[in-house]
């Protein structure tokens, strides 16, 4: 094993919470030299200069739909799992500790390239080795074109997640009035636009969601040429009736690239009351044409007034 690399990795100005929708630049890391460069998000994804890239509190791996390095990533000592009292007692020693113990990938460690984390999460849930449909979560989504919303949850689901039910009411314009609630049913394959409040093609601008199987994918970012974002909350679905006005938050988030880095997270939110994220100890393995790395994130922080996109991370060689 190697000597320990720590580095830090400032967000650029300008982020936009939930992403933006003009495209994104990325902070990219190569492994093996401990470079860091910039490069726009769709040119990323024809470079295999870089091994990781960083983007608000997204990292995600350059393999894939995010790009042709075939860099493969493993949890191999997972996070801390404790209550939130013992949470905010751990130090960065206790970090730091965490790391060092990991001096070889385990047996059994599932490698996996990178893959879309969609914007809209946790609408099924498992019961008794069967999905269900989430009957208490809600979403304000913005729709494709990016000027016209609408509010959604989920009614019904099919055995084998064959086909979803929702319930909807489109906003033809921000702070505009909502239409009349609808129901419609969306078949794996199938997207649908709430405005026509219909199946359709899978082109353009023309769909606003998209079942495909196992997820719920919006037209924008990595998953479409669209503006379209999503904004969950039990609360949506609990008040249901009182969303109003889908068209109120102050971000929505689109699909983006990290897998592996979001199943599990690298960090805990909301610890501190304060909606922060804090980095939870996992260490992960990752596999790239040069060697295979372990890797942790220690720290994300405010920089500058943002706190956005600032990382601290450590990594050695394992092979």
């Amino acid at each position: 094993m190697t000597e320990t690399r720590e580095l830090t990795i400032y967000a650029l100005e300008g982020l936009v919470a939930g992403g933006d929708i003009k495209g994104e630049t990325l902070r990219c890391l190569n492994l093996e030299t401990g470079k860091i460069t910039n490069i726009p998000e769709t040119q990323a994804r024809q470079d295999t200069s870089w091994d990781m890239a960083f983007k608000r509190s997204v990292i995600y791996l350059n393999s894939g739909p995010a790009g042709p390095g075939d860099v493969q990533g493993a949890l191999i000592d997972p996070p801390v799992d404790v209550s939130r009292e013992d949470f905010v007692k751990i130090t960065a020693d206790d970090l730091k500790r965490k790391f060092d113990s990991v001096t070889t990938v385990p047996p059994g460690a599932q490698f996996r390239g990178e893959d879309v984390e969609p914007a809209i999460f946790d609408w099924r849930v498992l019961k008794d080795g069967r999905y269900t449909h989430n009957s208490v979560k809600g979403w304000k989504l913005r729709l494709a074109d990016g000027a016209r919303y609408a509010k959604m949850r989920m009614k019904r689901l099919e055995a084998d997640c064959k086909a979803i039910t929702i319930q909807y009411a489109y906003q033809p314009g921000k702070d505009a009035p909502l239409d009349e609630e609808r129901m419609a049913t969306i078949n794996p394959g199938e997207c649908f636009n709430f405005k026509t409040g219909s199946i359709a093609p899978e082109s353009g601008m023309e769909w606003d969601i998209k079942h495909d199987g196992s997820r719920l994918l919006i037209n924008s970012s990595v998953s479409g040429p669209g503006r379209a974002g999503a904004l969950g909350s039990n609360k949506y679905g609990a008040t249901w009736k009182n969303v109003e006005n889908p068209s109120d938050s102050i971000a929505y988030f689109m699909d983006e690239f990290g897998a592996v880095f979001r199943n599990p997270k690298w960090y805990r939110y909301n610890i501190d009351g304060k909606h922060n994220l804090h980095p939870n100890g996992a260490v992960y393995a990752i596999k790239t044409l040069a060697g295979v790395y372990k890797l942790q994130v220690y720290e994300y922080f405010e920089h500058k007034g943002s706190d956005l996109g600032n990382f601290r991370i450590r990594y050695a060689r394992l092979a």
